[in-house]
């Protein structure tokens, strides 16, 4: 399915039927429809929507709940996966309102409402069997303490009670974090004396059956595991060699920033392979080669940029001097092969060759950037679009690959990846472009070391301005200070590089629709909003 780029309509109709019959009589027009449909969790908003829609093609008296519709199709399609959730490790969210509105004893603390088991309303009542089953229980209208105990692994899911309004609101982050999830929504959207079919509660509360649900990926836990491949003495056991070389190459890889992509190749093998797989050194060694491929690049492209610092310290080039940093870099990518070599993987061909086209369409766009550079004028929209594609899409591309790969994932899984990735690859780049041009620091998007998209942009539609501007930097002149940034143009140009950003997203999310495999689908939708929104 192909996600449109427009928003869908807020004109849906937020009726609600007011007896659990015709509730019920609902749910099971879901039921039918789902069993036609293969929805895999998590589903976008503009997904739910089109299927509340399809629904009502088919049954066109239900136009009036098509919100409450949208929130039924979004419950089946995780029913199944929180069916095989431990009661343990789920968490029943409650709204306030649901208590007497003028008689309620209980008090609040910093996490919500204290029930006194009063009688008054119907909390007691439903805390009792949460409660009876195993689950976390919280009466609160935030979502805080959720996400700390989502974050902490102690929960995996939630099954929330709210109105509609407030699951409107709540959808987005429950995608961005790919929360598995059920909601259940109130009678009325007042906030007073609130009520909740019990029937459906109940229904939902108890269901526990065995699925093919292997865990959520705790990615802060995660990361901290890659980590600690990195520190000093496990190089030292992975890249022998008591040369300086060795030494610097084995420092360089050591220090800090994100890692993402080694933690992107040990994600997609969990999510495919079950969290409880063992992360064993063939798996460390391939995370460590990713990295070092990462980190080869790093140090030539401080070197062609002439940068004076990475990770708080002198570049390597400063360090030493350029010859010496571009051994370096060399030998880093040299260790990249050899810990694939050496990793005892299966299908290693595969995962050579899949590190050598990374290598190599990275080096064409870095080498179509340079050839640019020697003529100093601007590119084209599409020309800077390319070369994102080619210069970071490969390094996101071989991390994903390289998980699948040895997780023996089929042809139609690898296609899907490429797509992300190069979708992913392009917002990247495009949010990096857009963190650069500033009113602080115009001068990065004037420059003639990195191409830019805004100034394309806006090349694009007012050349003449863009002449004017680009031979003012080229003199020396401080573009701060004219405050060029509050020009209409500029604006402009700034607004269409944003919206290019939330099509490329929009496009990643589109490539995986069809993943069959929630586990995978769920990560790469939180991964795409970690790496892009974090």
């Amino acid at each position: 399915m192909i996600l449109r780029k427009d928003k869908p309509s807020g004109k849906l109709g937020n009726g609600l039927p007011q007896s659990p019959e015709k509730l019920k009589q609902i749910r099971d027009l879901i039921c039918d429809y789902a069993a036609e449909k293969e929805l895999v969790p998590p589903l976008q908003e503009e997904e739910v929507i089109f299927h509340s829609g399809e629904l009502i093609k088919k049954h066109p008296e239900l136009f009036l709940y098509q919100k409450l519709l949208a929130v039924m199709i979004n419950n089946h399609s995780w029913r199944d996966i929180v069916s095989g959730i431990p009661f343990n490790r789920r968490i029943l969210l409650l709204p306030k309102c649901i208590s007497h509105s003028t008689d309620c004893p209980a008090q609040f603390d910093e996490l919500g409402l204290l029930c006194e088991q009063c009688g008054k309303c119907d909390i007691a009542d439903i805390l009792t069997q949460a409660d009876e089953l195993g689950y976390h229980t919280l009466v609160s209208e935030g979502t805080t303490t959720v996400t700390t105990l989502l974050t902490s692994g102690k929960v995996e899911c939630v099954i929330g009670v709210g109105c509609l309004h407030s699951f409107e609101r709540s959808f987005p982050l429950a995608v961005k974090e790919g929360v598995p999830s059920i909601a259940i929504p109130l009678y009325n959207n007042d906030c007073k004396d609130s009520k909740v079919d019990e029937i459906w509660l109940n229904e939902v509360l108890p269901i526990r059956r065995e699925s093919n649900w292997r865990g959520w990926i705790n990615i802060d836990a995660l990361r901290s595991e890659v980590d600690s491949w990195f520190e000093k003495e496990q190089l030292e056991y992975m890249l022998e060699g008591d040369d300086k070389s060795s030494q610097i190459s084995r420092d360089w890889l050591a220090e800090g920033g994100k890692r993402w992509r080694p933690l992107i190749m040990v994600a997609v093998y969990k999510a495919l392979k079950g969290t409880e797989v063992n992360l064993d050194e063939c798996i460390q060694k391939l995370a460590v080669s990713i990295e070092s491929f990462h980190k080869a690049s790093l140090v030539h492209d401080d070197i062609v940029d002439d940068d004076n610092e990475r990770y708080g310290k002198a570049t390597l080039h400063k360090q030493y001097d350029t010859s010496v940093a571009i051994n370096i870099g060399d030998l880093i990518l040299g260790y990249g092969y050899q810990l694939i070599a050496e990793s005892g993987a299966k299908h290693i061909r595969k995962l050579l060759k899949i590190a050598a086209l990374g290598h190599r369409d990275l080096s064409i766009g870095q080498g179509e950037e340079l050839l640019w550079r020697r003529n100093k004028k601007l590119l084209s929209v599409d020309k800077i679009i390319k070369i994102f594609s080619l210069k970071t899409s490969p390094a996101f591309e071989v991390a994903l690959q390289f998980g699948a790969i040895i997780s023996d994932a089929d042809d139609e899984v690898m296609k899907i990846l490429t797509a992300y990735s190069s979708a992913l690859g392009i917002a990247y780049q495009i949010k990096d472009d857009l963190e650069d041009f500033n009113h602080d620091n115009l001068d990065n998007a004037f420059n003639t070391i990195q191409p830019s998209l805004v100034t394309a942009l806006i090349n694009r539609k007012y050349p003449d301005k863009m002449e004017v501007w680009f031979k003012d930097f080229q003199n020396g002149d401080d573009l701060s200070k004219k405050e060029i940034w509050k020009q209409t143009e500029i604006r402009e140009g700034i607004k269409e590089a944003e919206q290019m950003l939330e099509d490329y997203k929009l496009q990643a999310l589109s490539s995986i629709a069809d993943l069959k495999s929630p586990a995978l689908k769920i990560l790469l939708t939180r991964f795409l909003n970690k790496i892009l929104n974090g």
